[in-house]
């Protein structure tokens, strides 16, 4: 299988998506930036998974859902 980096598939649909009305523009030397945010969120996912404890929630809905659904499958 392979390799296959999703973090860069979700930054070049973010960038597909924002830069598709020329109001907006997000330049492809950004995606260190776009990286580290995701690898932040993953890192916090891990900890949760650890530990079973979230101290703050996540402001993205999606990775909330995945904080809580971790959360409630350690409490089975």
């Amino acid at each position: 299988m392979p390799d296959r980096n999703v973090c860069m598939e979700a930054f070049e649909r973010l960038c597909a998506d924002v830069n598709s009305d020329k109001k907006s523009e997000i330049n492809k030397e950004d995606y260190w930036l776009f990286e580290l945010g995701f690898r932040s969120a993953i890192e916090e996912l891990l900890n949760i998974a650890d530990t079973g404890n979230q101290t703050r929630e996540f402001v993205s809905p999606r990775f909330q859902m995945l904080a809580d659904r971790i959360l409630q499958s350690r409490m089975h």
